[in-house]
């Protein structure tokens, strides 16, 4: 994406598969923001699969460890389709709020603002540069949410596991803080709201996933399309930050191109474990094969001053363990 940044919008907006008609238009009329939409993209991409790195689903589609940035991944409205809607949109709006910080988006936006109280006997102060969260909401809710425009369940589901991924980053910001004073005595401190770490992001979702809400929709207007959703079998609606989903999720044990599950033979697995990541639960009671090999490392190593480190080769036995 980075390499086509630098040609005319029209011509890099056309470069791009699946954008909608709305997305090509914001395309065009922002393509300095597509490199860092398709870099929170591949952030989403590479903390999904480390969240899900031992489980039989592990963010792998067709044996493409890469996301395809505007496409549907998974088919079925599973609880996995919830989650990569939500980490793919907190990436996003990650990526946008970040740059915003560090001045790379112009005019567009930069550090929030905050009123700054002098008190004599405050001990701390508002300073440094605060997130920026008004110009990244607004634009990915707009270029992101913009495929999401069919009245079906499939999109009402899509349009909230997105809000609650943006919501994963707005509900968990952090302030840090810088101190000053004699000799770093920490008499004042300057703090500002600071994003979180996006493996804290991700370890939230995760969360979110494994207590995500099965939903039906309520049909509504003179066409009685879907309107609205609720929790089954409650006559709730879901609070915005959990995950929804409307189907049940398959074993993902086997390969299914038409529904994008890779399935799990090949994987590596924990042959020592007895939960999920253990041979036998990953590898669907197929069996595995085991492999033993030499693995060269640096070992008693020696500092020297100044300023050499020296280190012997060791070699360790290793085994690995593999799905038939």
């Amino acid at each position: 994406m980075s390499s086509v940044a630098s040609l005319r919008p029209g011509l890099l907006c056309n470069k791009i598969d699946g954008l909608a008609p709305s997305q090509r238009r914001m395309c065009q009329a922002r393509p300095d923001l597509m490199p860092l939409i398709a870099k929170g993209v591949h952030r989403a991409w590479y903390e999904c699969q480390w969240q899900f790195r031992n489980n039989k689903w592990n963010c792998t589609h067709n044996g493409t460890k890469h996301m395809i940035i505007f496409t549907r991944y998974i088919s079925k409205s599973t609880k996995e389709s919830a989650f990569e809607y939500a980490i793919k949109s907190a990436g996003i709006l990650y990526e946008i709020v970040k740059a915003c910080g560090e001045g790379r988006l112009g005019a567009s936006c930069g550090c929030a603002k905050h009123d700054v109280d002098r008190g004599m006997y405050q001990r701390w102060r508002w300073g440094g540069c605060s997130v920026d969260l008004g110009f990244g909401l607004n634009y990915t809710r707009e270029f992101v949410d913009g495929r999401e425009i069919q009245r079906t369940t499939r999109s009402l589901m899509n349009r909230h596991n997105l809000e609650a991924g943006r919501l994963a980053i707005t509900k968990n910001l952090t302030k840090s803080c810088r101190c000053h004073g004699v000799s770093g005595s920490c008499n004042v401190r300057t703090c500002w709201i600071a994003l979180p770490s996006f493996r804290q992001v991700g370890n939230n979702l995760r969360q979110k996933f494994v207590s995500a809400r099965r939903v039906d929709a309520i049909l509504g207007g003179k066409r009685r399309r879907p309107h609205i959703l609720k929790i089954r079998n409650k006559a709730r609606k879901p609070s915005p930050r959990e995950l929804v989903f409307l189907d049940t999720s398959p074993e993902f044990c086997e390969r299914d191109r038409r529904t994008g599950i890779f399935g799990t033979s090949g994987r590596q697995c924990n042959g020592s474990a007895q939960n999920y990541s253990g041979c036998d639960s990953l590898c669907c009671n197929r069996g595995y094969r085991t492999a033993e090999y030499d693995k060269q490392e640096p070992c008693r190593c020696k500092f020297f001053w100044c300023c050499t480190v020296t280190c012997q080769k060791c070699i360790r036995k290793v085994k690995t363990y593999t799905c038939n």
